[in-house]
């Protein structure tokens, strides 16, 4: 497996690079039009202090668990080894933001098939790592009160993507579950994938600000807000 290391990257104090590993296979045949091989793109965020050594052991395990627990619905290839059809699997590792307490951490994986329309999102998740507490932040480590059907009213408003949703008028708002969301400077941020609020084109983020969480929130968060940072070109910079 071919590998790099991007130049050294530093937001909100956490210093980091991303690594790059790629492999390629050759397949008995493809559309035509199409390479017969099947690629595997892996981005994987290490920290570069020492004392994040935990967190970096987090994505490692996660990057290798998406390698290896691949399997898309329909699809030909549910490994490296065992694919025999033309196309590609990508794990993106993409930090968010960050500060001397938190890392906030989105892990796509995307798949394409020699022939289809479009590529396609084999799962997203997100990650909220406590640099203070070495572990992920839990959802009851922010929130004192647990969302209600206000709070997923606000999000499903604040939504940026509502002319893609089958109902973006839901009475009961859209659910805001701990292991969408991610924390930015401005807010809490839930992302939502594509098919999940409507059809393929329905991916897309809802915030909240501090202000309208306020109510929400526990007197002493693990984090101080006002030295959090948004990695350059994110969706709350």
């Amino acid at each position: 497996m071919a590998g790099s290391s991007g130049a050294p990257q530093r937001v909100g104090g956490f210093s980091y690079r991303t690594v790059i590993s790629e492999r390629t296979k050759s397949v008995k045949s493809a559309p035509a039009g199409y390479a017969p091989t099947w690629k595997e793109h892996v981005e994987e965020i290490v920290a570069a202090d020492r004392k994040d050594a935990d967190f970096s052991r987090l994505m490692r395990g996660e990057a290798l668990r998406s390698k290896r627990g691949f399997d898309y619905e329909g699809s030909a290839c549910k490994s490296f080894d065992t694919c025999q059809a033309a196309g590609s699997l990508d794990i993106r590792e993409e930090l968010l933001s960050a500060s001397p307490d938190l890392v906030s951490v989105r892990i796509s994986i995307g798949f394409y098939e020699a022939g289809m329309a479009h590529p396609d999102s084999a799962g997203v998740r997100s990650y909220v790592w406590s640099r203070r507490l070495h572990r992920l932040l839990r959802e009851s480590d922010v929130f004192a009160v647990r969302p209600d059907r206000a709070l997923r009213r606000l999000a499903q408003s604040n939504f940026d993507n509502r002319d893609a949703m089958t109902n973006p008028d839901a009475t009961d708002g859209i659910p805001i579950e701990w292991r969408r969301a991610t924390i930015g400077p401005d807010g809490i941020t839930w992302f939502f994938d594509s098919y999940e609020l409507g059809g393929y084109p329905s991916a897309g983020t809802a915030t909240i600000k501090w202000s309208a969480l306020k109510p929400y929130l526990r007197r002493k968060l693990p984090f101080p807000i006002d030295a959090i940072r948004s990695a350059p070109g994110q969706f709350d910079r």
